[in-house]
């Protein structure tokens, strides 16, 4: 036991520096490792609910704190409740990815059957989006085809695919497949090193509707791009309806095959924005009557007025504050709420680093950063780094002389120039404003 406490000990420091100590204290620390044994570690929780909070939300955030201490990638773990009256264990199990691998049509296919397009609180920033989901389950053959959804982390694309992935299954006997694109991704890899691409192509190329969800995973995966365009091809051809969501718009996926990204744009294109203060009302009052504790509309207003950016974040501060309440028995105010959200206020301020910034550059333009600090004056190596000066102004607010440092001593009126130029595509270029706009929540995101 003692092999286990100092295993124990040392992951729990770890998980706080990433959590903090408001989440750490109030899911991880009265928990402790039970055991570990053929590649299985055991966790003792105080009771179901933390038990099933952990599972959805932290379960890689444990695999990788435990996995790194004992070198295991490939890990499973089971959770255990304390001893109930009888002397017996409740215990589940989270699936380690070798327990996910595909083979034929057995795919576990991660779709949420919670998420019910009843339940989406429709805005003005997702009416468009939500409408145009229930125009393809209501038509065999849309006007349009296909759907694609954009937007920023935590704005509801999830949950409209899955959501009309749930409608499909209850209302039409249909093939219906749902995935995010990272699994496709494994399961093509899979089929491919197996042997099996004809049963991965006809399992896909028969689905009668096909959601794919975070399809900028895609993104500098050229060989992948490549199957999944016959994929989309073959499913057009024979009027399937498609629908796919992703982070950024088609033109805005760096490294994306230029033939795939127009398949992507040749239906109906439309964006979530983050939800208004009148939209986080309203979805604050949806999900607080899913608790089994009193929300105040005094609460709920001072909630949806600090936190702005999506809806994830506003599901979370309800679930921390409901846990509070009912682990302190307390009742949930204005203070309340107060002192167990200022963590998350916090939060709202992590600092972005300059390498942050130009690791996105780098990345999204496929250059190297000894090309980005150059004298080169060719546009595919001066438009990155005009970019790159424009945003470091924006998010670090550094001096025209601290940027022109950066840039192995830019002159003063070069970076001026640069961020200028840049300023002036944004105010005249819709498209290259929204490109800005997707540079700068992707770096942001990065830091959450």
């Amino acid at each position: 036991m003692e092999f286990y406490t100092k295993v124990w000990d040392d992951v729990l420091q770890d998980i706080r520096e990433k959590v903090g100590p408001l989440r750490y204290n109030l899911w991880f620390k009265n928990t402790r490792l039970e055991s570990f044994n053929d590649n299985c570690a055991n966790i003792v929780v105080p009771n179901v609910f933390t038990q099933v909070w952990l599972q959805e939300n932290f379960s890689n955030v444990l695999r990788e704190g435990i996995g790194k201490l004992i070198n295991s990638k490939d890990l499973d773990i089971r959770f255990s409740i304390f001893k109930n009256s009888c002397g017996e264990n409740v215990s589940t199990t989270i699936n380690s990815l070798s327990e996910k691998k595909v083979e034929g049509n057995k795919t576990n296919l991660p779709v949420n059957r919670n998420l019910k397009l009843e339940d989406f609180v429709v805005g003005t920033n997702n009416r468009l989006a939500y409408t145009a989901a229930l125009e393809i389950i209501k038509e065999k053959y849309p006007t349009f085809n296909p759907l694609f959804i954009h937007g920023p982390v935590g704005v509801g694309k999830t949950h409209i695919l899955q959501g009309v992935w749930n409608r499909i299954k209850e209302e039409q006997n249909i093939n219906a497949i749902y995935m995010p694109a990272e699994k496709w991704t494994n399961e093509f890899i899979y089929s491919l090193q197996k042997g099996k691409m004809e049963s991965f192509r006809q399992k896909f190329r028969n689905a009668d509707i096909f959601l794919i969800d975070d399809v900028h995973f895609l993104s500098n995966k050229q060989g992948v791009q490549e199957e999944f365009l016959h994929t989309f091809n073959a499913l057009y051809e024979l009027s399937k309806r498609i629908i796919f969501a992703s982070d950024a718009h088609p033109k805005m996926i760096g490294q994306l095959k230029e033939n795939l990204a127009s398949r992507f744009m040749s239906g109906m294109i439309t964006k979530i924005d983050k939800p208004d203060y009148a939209t986080r009302l309203l979805i604050l009052r949806s999900k607080a009557g899913k608790f089994d504790v009193h929300f105040p509309e005094e609460v709920l207003e001072f909630v949806a007025e600090r936190f702005d950016d999506n809806v994830r974040e506003v599901e979370s501060a309800l679930t921390t504050l409901s846990a509070h309440a009912k682990f302190n028995e307390k009742k949930i105010d204005i203070q309340l709420a107060s002192d167990v959200l200022e963590e998350f206020f916090l939060a709202e301020g992590k600092i972005i680093k300059i390498n942050e910034i130009e690791a996105a550059i780098l990345n999204y333009f496929n250059i190297s950063r000894s090309e980005l600090h150059s004298n080169k004056k060719i546009k595919s190596i001066s438009f990155p780094r005009q970019i790159c000066m424009y945003l470091i102004k924006t998010l670090l607010n550094w001096s025209y002389q601290q940027i022109g440092n950066y840039f192995t001593s830019k002159k003063h009126s070069t970076v001026m120039f640069a961020i200028k130029k840049v300023k002036e595509q944004i105010d005249s270029d819709k498209q290259f404003k929204m490109f800005i706009d997707t540079m700068i929540e992707k770096i942001k995101k990065e830091k959450k």
